[in-house]
């Protein structure tokens, strides 16, 4: 029975501004007021994330960023990894294994990876999927910064508790529609963990990373301590920051087509 049809059972008078339209009305201007706020609700979220690491005006600073850290890939095996990214677009990751090393990197426009210990060391093209995340790794901002500039969505889809904290539930949809979500802590406002999609030996998994150890750096935060865990992978990975230089000097070649390396040669 719908309100007005009870409303005549029960002898009650409906009032002129209450007819089916009008209450159609009230209630499309409600949803859509009730949208705006939530709207509001998210970017006061990503405005106390942004202040929490140092403010727009100091990330804005950073033109260039450099992380030098060790990777830890299970079985006590550990390597050397320096991350390398510039305004705009550009990055560069380099895994240092005893005396190779393992390379992937994006001018922006396109991407190479260089892998000594595989069949075709290349340098081999990234796919548009890797291209992607590459993509994401170049955003010295962080997504959610500008995101509507960046042609991205970001929805607030509630609190959930992380490793036992409160945390804001972040969904973000980029520009070709594959979802990802960062969660942010309730009291510190920032990131906790990341989950999403990589491609990895050219399959699309999921994955998940956990953010710790911030410390201060030129007056921004970062997470010196980075727990990862990918689907179909028995072991996990943990990398270890040692060092985080702001604004280094770097030269666009760094991110440029990679070559072989020269075989060395055997003493005659």
């Amino acid at each position: 029975m719908s309100f007005f049809s009870m409303a005549a059972t029960l002898g009650l008078t409906v009032p002129e501004w209450l007819t089916p339209m009008r209450v159609l009305n009230a209630i499309l201007v409600a949803f859509v007021l009730s949208c705006s706020l939530f709207a509001q609700t998210v970017d006061e979220v990503i405005a106390k994330s942004v202040a929490a690491r140092g403010g727009l005006e100091k990330i804005k600073a950073v033109r260039a960023l450099r992380m030098t850290g060790h990777v830890s890939l299970g079985s006590n095996v550990e390597a050397v990894l320096i991350f390398e990214a510039k305004r705009p677009g550009m990055v560069r990751e380099e895994l240092q294994l005893s005396d190779k090393a393992i390379i992937r990197v994006s001018d922006g426009s396109s991407g190479w990876s260089l892998n000594p210990f595989s069949d075709n060391p290349g340098p081999e093209p990234l796919s548009p999927e890797e291209m992607l995340n590459m993509e994401q790794k170049a955003d010295i901002d962080h997504p959610i910064v500008d995101y509507r500039r960046k042609g991205y969505t970001v929805e607030l889809a509630g609190k959930e508790k992380v490793e036992g904290k409160d945390a804001y539930k972040l969904k973000i949809i980029l520009k070709n529609g594959q979802v990802r979500y960062d969660y942010l802590e309730v009291s510190t406002a920032l990131s906790m963990k990341w989950e999403g999609k990589i491609v990895l030996q050219g399959k699309e998994v999921n994955a998940q990373s956990f953010f710790s150890d911030y410390r201060d750096v030129e007056g921004l935060k970062f997470p010196f301590h980075i727990d990862s865990v990918t689907e179909g992978s028995d072991t996990g990975q943990q990398i270890v920051f040692d060092k985080i230089e702001i604004n280094p000097s770097l030269d666009d070649a760094t991110f440029r087509k990679p070559a072989l390396p020269e075989p060395t040669q055997k003493p005659q």
